[in-house]
Protein backbone atom coordinates (compact mmCIF):
# COMPACT_ATOMS: atom_id res chain seq x y z
CA UNK A 1 0.00 0.00 0.00
CA UNK A 2 1.15 3.30 -0.70
CA UNK A 3 0.55 6.46 0.26
CA UNK A 4 1.69 10.09 -0.96
CA UNK A 5 1.78 13.53 1.06
CA UNK A 6 1.40 16.71 -0.77
CA UNK A 7 3.18 19.74 -0.49
CA UNK A 8 2.00 22.41 -2.93
CA UNK A 9 2.72 26.16 -3.34
CA UNK A 10 0.72 29.47 -3.33
CA UNK A 11 -0.69 31.05 -2.37
CA UNK A 12 -0.95 32.95 -1.96
CA UNK A 13 -1.58 35.32 0.58
CA UNK A 14 0.25 36.20 1.57
CA UNK A 15 -0.27 33.58 -1.55
CA UNK A 16 0.57 35.27 -3.75
CA UNK A 17 1.60 36.32 -1.19
CA UNK A 18 4.67 33.76 -2.17
CA UNK A 19 4.91 30.35 -2.91
CA UNK A 20 2.94 28.65 0.02
CA UNK A 21 2.25 25.03 0.45
CA UNK A 22 -0.92 23.45 0.62
CA UNK A 23 -1.44 21.33 3.41
CA UNK A 24 0.28 18.12 3.94
CA UNK A 25 -1.30 14.60 3.71
CA UNK A 26 0.26 11.39 5.31
CA UNK A 27 -1.36 8.48 6.54
CA UNK A 28 -1.33 7.99 10.70
CA UNK A 29 0.96 6.05 12.16
CA UNK A 30 5.14 6.45 13.11
CA UNK A 31 6.96 9.51 11.54
CA UNK A 32 9.69 8.58 9.31
CA UNK A 33 13.27 8.47 10.34
CA UNK A 34 15.52 11.23 10.29
CA UNK A 35 17.06 11.54 7.60
CA UNK A 36 15.24 9.50 5.47
CA UNK A 37 14.24 11.94 3.24
CA UNK A 38 15.69 11.38 -0.50
CA UNK A 39 16.86 13.13 -3.34
CA UNK A 40 14.84 14.54 -5.61
CA UNK A 41 13.55 17.06 -8.05
CA UNK A 42 12.17 20.39 -6.93
CA UNK A 43 10.06 23.55 -8.49
CA UNK A 44 10.76 27.15 -8.65
CA UNK A 45 8.46 29.52 -10.89
CA UNK A 46 8.48 33.09 -12.18
CA UNK A 47 6.49 35.15 -11.28
CA UNK A 48 4.77 33.93 -8.79
CA UNK A 49 1.34 36.00 -9.59
CA UNK A 50 -0.63 36.46 -13.55
CA UNK A 51 -2.66 39.31 -14.00
CA UNK A 52 -4.39 39.29 -17.51
CA UNK A 53 -6.44 43.36 -17.91
CA UNK A 54 -8.36 43.63 -20.47
CA UNK A 55 -4.98 44.56 -22.69
CA UNK A 56 -3.38 41.24 -22.32
CA UNK A 57 -4.09 38.25 -23.65
CA UNK A 58 -0.41 36.36 -23.08
CA UNK A 59 1.99 35.39 -20.71
CA UNK A 60 4.94 33.26 -19.71
CA UNK A 61 5.40 31.68 -16.17
CA UNK A 62 9.28 30.04 -16.00
CA UNK A 63 9.78 26.79 -14.59
CA UNK A 64 13.54 25.99 -13.14
CA UNK A 65 14.39 22.54 -11.72
CA UNK A 66 15.73 23.29 -7.92
CA UNK A 67 16.64 19.63 -7.34
CA UNK A 68 19.10 17.27 -7.86
CA UNK A 69 17.84 14.91 -9.65
CA UNK A 70 16.18 15.17 -13.45
CA UNK A 71 12.45 15.82 -13.14
CA UNK A 72 8.76 15.21 -14.43
CA UNK A 73 6.51 18.50 -13.83
CA UNK A 74 2.92 18.08 -14.53
CA UNK A 75 0.99 21.25 -15.03
CA UNK A 76 -2.59 21.94 -14.28
CA UNK A 77 -5.12 24.12 -13.07
CA UNK A 78 -7.02 24.46 -9.76
CA UNK A 79 -9.46 26.65 -7.40
CA UNK A 80 -8.76 27.98 -4.23
CA UNK A 81 -10.58 29.64 -1.25
CA UNK A 82 -9.24 31.82 0.94
CA UNK A 83 -10.60 32.17 4.36
CA UNK A 84 -10.75 35.66 6.48
CA UNK A 85 -7.65 34.28 8.18
CA UNK A 86 -5.75 33.65 5.15
CA UNK A 87 -5.94 29.71 5.18
CA UNK A 88 -6.20 28.37 1.41
CA UNK A 89 -8.36 25.08 0.89
CA UNK A 90 -8.59 23.61 -2.86
CA UNK A 91 -11.55 22.94 -4.54
CA UNK A 92 -12.12 20.81 -7.54
CA UNK A 93 -13.00 22.49 -10.74
CA UNK A 94 -16.33 21.69 -11.56
CA UNK A 95 -19.01 22.62 -14.02
CA UNK A 96 -22.23 24.22 -12.39
CA UNK A 97 -24.85 25.95 -15.25
CA UNK A 98 -25.21 29.39 -14.61
CA UNK A 99 -21.28 29.71 -13.68
CA UNK A 100 -18.21 29.77 -15.87
CA UNK A 101 -16.54 27.50 -16.05
CA UNK A 102 -12.79 28.60 -14.39
CA UNK A 103 -10.88 26.31 -16.54
CA UNK A 104 -12.03 27.30 -20.31
CA UNK A 105 -10.58 30.65 -19.63
CA UNK A 106 -7.06 29.51 -19.72
CA UNK A 107 -5.34 27.51 -22.52
CA UNK A 108 -1.58 26.83 -21.61
CA UNK A 109 1.20 24.78 -22.89
CA UNK A 110 2.67 22.49 -22.43
CA UNK A 111 0.93 19.82 -19.77
CA UNK A 112 4.09 18.17 -18.76
CA UNK A 113 7.65 19.67 -18.20
CA UNK A 114 11.01 17.30 -18.27
CA UNK A 115 13.88 19.08 -17.02
CA UNK A 116 17.12 18.26 -15.84
CA UNK A 117 18.86 19.97 -12.49
CA UNK A 118 18.89 23.57 -12.89
CA UNK A 119 17.39 23.65 -16.24
CA UNK A 120 14.60 25.97 -17.04
CA UNK A 121 11.59 25.92 -19.50
CA UNK A 122 8.63 28.25 -19.63
CA UNK A 123 4.98 28.08 -19.71
CA UNK A 124 2.75 29.58 -22.33
CA UNK A 125 -0.70 30.96 -20.64
CA UNK A 126 -3.25 32.40 -23.02
CA UNK A 127 -6.76 33.85 -21.72
CA UNK A 128 -9.81 32.59 -24.00
CA UNK A 129 -12.98 35.29 -22.82
CA UNK A 130 -16.53 33.77 -24.03
CA UNK A 131 -18.17 36.48 -26.02
CA UNK A 132 -20.91 37.02 -23.03
CA UNK A 133 -18.71 36.79 -20.23
CA UNK A 134 -19.82 39.20 -17.30
CA UNK A 135 -17.49 41.89 -16.26
CA UNK A 136 -15.47 41.21 -13.38
CA UNK A 137 -12.57 39.48 -11.94
CA UNK A 138 -11.86 35.59 -12.27
CA UNK A 139 -9.42 33.55 -9.99
CA UNK A 140 -7.74 30.21 -10.82
CA UNK A 141 -4.41 28.81 -10.23
CA UNK A 142 -1.38 27.27 -12.40
CA UNK A 143 -0.44 24.36 -9.90
CA UNK A 144 3.00 22.73 -11.14
CA UNK A 145 3.86 18.85 -9.39
CA UNK A 146 7.03 17.36 -9.36
CA UNK A 147 6.56 13.63 -9.91
CA UNK A 148 8.91 11.33 -8.05
CA UNK A 149 11.23 9.05 -10.59
CA UNK A 150 10.43 5.60 -10.70
CA UNK A 151 13.47 4.62 -8.82
CA UNK A 152 13.30 7.13 -6.21
CA UNK A 153 13.64 5.39 -2.51
CA UNK A 154 10.61 5.64 -0.45
CA UNK A 155 10.90 8.01 2.83
CA UNK A 156 9.94 5.50 5.08
CA UNK A 157 9.22 1.36 5.25
CA UNK A 158 7.07 0.71 8.52
CA UNK A 159 6.14 -2.93 8.25
CA UNK A 160 2.52 -3.58 10.10
CA UNK A 161 1.48 -6.90 10.33
CA UNK A 162 3.02 -7.99 7.21
CA UNK A 163 2.04 -4.84 5.14
CA UNK A 164 4.68 -2.12 4.06
CA UNK A 165 3.39 1.32 4.56
CA UNK A 166 6.05 3.66 2.07
CA UNK A 167 5.74 7.19 1.77
CA UNK A 168 6.93 9.49 -1.04
CA UNK A 169 6.75 13.47 -1.26
CA UNK A 170 5.53 14.82 -4.00
CA UNK A 171 6.80 18.92 -4.15
CA UNK A 172 4.75 21.69 -6.30
CA UNK A 173 4.04 25.13 -6.17
CA UNK A 174 0.21 26.63 -7.13
CA UNK A 175 0.13 30.63 -8.31
CA UNK A 176 -2.74 32.71 -8.59
CA UNK A 177 -3.95 33.64 -12.27
CA UNK A 178 -6.33 36.64 -12.42
CA UNK A 179 -8.75 37.24 -15.49
CA UNK A 180 -9.94 40.88 -15.40
CA UNK A 181 -12.81 41.38 -17.91
CA UNK A 182 -14.64 44.66 -18.51
CA UNK A 183 -14.65 47.69 -15.45
CA UNK A 184 -13.07 46.36 -12.31
CA UNK A 185 -12.00 47.79 -9.23
CA UNK A 186 -11.29 47.74 -5.51
CA UNK A 187 -11.10 49.65 -2.28
CA UNK A 188 -9.53 49.05 0.72
CA UNK A 189 -9.26 50.12 4.23
CA UNK A 190 -7.15 49.20 7.45
CA UNK A 191 -9.24 49.01 10.36
CA UNK A 192 -8.76 47.61 14.45
CA UNK A 193 -4.77 48.42 14.71
CA UNK A 194 -4.12 46.65 17.87
CA UNK A 195 -0.43 45.33 19.39
CA UNK A 196 0.16 42.47 21.43
CA UNK A 197 0.85 43.57 25.09
CA UNK A 198 4.73 42.37 24.16
CA UNK A 199 5.03 44.50 21.49
CA UNK A 200 6.32 41.91 19.33
CA UNK A 201 3.36 41.56 16.83
CA UNK A 202 0.26 43.39 15.72
CA UNK A 203 -3.56 42.29 14.43
CA UNK A 204 -5.68 44.13 12.17
CA UNK A 205 -8.44 43.84 9.33
CA UNK A 206 -7.81 44.93 5.68
CA UNK A 207 -11.51 45.55 4.16
CA UNK A 208 -11.81 45.14 0.60
CA UNK A 209 -14.77 46.86 -1.64
CA UNK A 210 -15.19 46.29 -5.13
CA UNK A 211 -15.40 43.79 -7.89
CA UNK A 212 -11.54 43.18 -7.82
CA UNK A 213 -8.71 41.72 -5.68
CA UNK A 214 -6.02 43.88 -3.78
CA UNK A 215 -1.96 42.99 -3.57
CA UNK A 216 0.40 45.07 -1.99
CA UNK A 217 3.45 45.48 0.65
CA UNK A 218 2.83 46.00 4.65
CA UNK A 219 5.36 48.17 6.19
CA UNK A 220 4.77 48.86 10.37
CA UNK A 221 6.70 51.80 11.66
CA UNK A 222 6.84 54.15 14.28
CA UNK A 223 7.45 57.45 15.10
CA UNK A 224 8.41 58.77 18.62
CA UNK A 225 7.47 62.26 20.12
CA UNK A 226 10.92 63.90 18.95
CA UNK A 227 12.32 61.35 16.73
CA UNK A 228 12.27 59.96 13.16
CA UNK A 229 10.24 57.02 11.61
CA UNK A 230 11.55 53.90 12.26
CA UNK A 231 10.63 50.79 10.14
CA UNK A 232 9.63 47.79 12.80
CA UNK A 233 8.78 45.26 10.26
CA UNK A 234 7.39 44.57 6.45
CA UNK A 235 5.26 42.05 4.56
CA UNK A 236 5.50 41.95 0.89
CA UNK A 237 2.48 40.12 -1.32
CA UNK A 238 -0.35 40.55 1.02
CA UNK A 239 -3.41 40.06 -1.08
CA UNK A 240 -7.48 40.11 -0.52
CA UNK A 241 -9.13 37.98 -2.78
CA UNK A 242 -12.61 38.74 -4.26
CA UNK A 243 -14.88 37.88 -3.72
CA UNK A 244 -13.59 38.14 0.03
CA UNK A 245 -14.71 41.47 1.73
CA UNK A 246 -12.33 41.22 4.23
CA UNK A 247 -8.61 39.47 5.87
CA UNK A 248 -7.67 39.44 9.43
CA UNK A 249 -3.90 39.74 9.33
CA UNK A 250 -1.22 38.60 11.66
CA UNK A 251 2.10 40.58 11.28
CA UNK A 252 5.57 39.29 13.45
CA UNK A 253 7.89 42.52 13.89
CA UNK A 254 11.16 42.39 13.43
CA UNK A 255 11.58 45.19 16.04
CA UNK A 256 9.37 45.35 18.97
CA UNK A 257 7.19 48.21 19.42
CA UNK A 258 8.58 50.80 21.67
CA UNK A 259 6.65 51.84 25.15
CA UNK A 260 6.30 55.51 23.60
CA UNK A 261 4.90 58.23 23.75
CA UNK A 262 4.46 57.74 19.81
CA UNK A 263 2.66 56.94 16.61
CA UNK A 264 2.48 53.29 15.50
CA UNK A 265 1.54 53.14 11.73
CA UNK A 266 0.78 50.56 9.47
CA UNK A 267 0.89 51.21 5.61
CA UNK A 268 -0.42 48.70 2.84
CA UNK A 269 0.86 50.05 -0.76
CA UNK A 270 0.70 48.83 -3.85
CA UNK A 271 3.64 47.03 -5.35
CA UNK A 272 6.35 48.89 -7.48
CA UNK A 273 5.53 47.63 -10.58
CA UNK A 274 2.17 48.41 -9.97
CA UNK A 275 2.64 51.95 -9.48
CA UNK A 276 3.90 51.63 -5.63
CA UNK A 277 0.98 53.85 -4.54
CA UNK A 278 -0.74 53.81 -1.28
CA UNK A 279 -3.58 51.72 -0.66
CA UNK A 280 -4.38 51.84 3.28
CA UNK A 281 -2.94 53.01 6.31
CA UNK A 282 -3.72 52.82 9.86
CA UNK A 283 -2.26 54.34 13.40
CA UNK A 284 -2.41 53.75 16.64
CA UNK A 285 -1.08 55.91 19.56
CA UNK A 286 1.32 54.57 21.93
CA UNK A 287 1.36 56.50 25.43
Amino acid sequence: MSFRSMLLGALLPTLLLAVQPLPAQAPPGPAPPAGAVPLQPAVLVAPTRIVFDPRRRTAEVNLTNTGTLQGEFRVSLAQMVMDENGGVQEKALERVPGQVALQDLIRFAPHVVNLKPHESQAVRLQVRKPADLPAGEYRVYLVFRAEPPPSAEPVAATPAKGIAIHLTSVFGVAIPVLIRHGATSAKVALTGLAKAADGRSLSFRLERDGNQSVHGDLQASFQGVNGKPRTLGEVNGLSVFCPNPLRNVAMTLDTPVPEGPGTLKVTYTAPEDQGGGLLAEGTLEVR
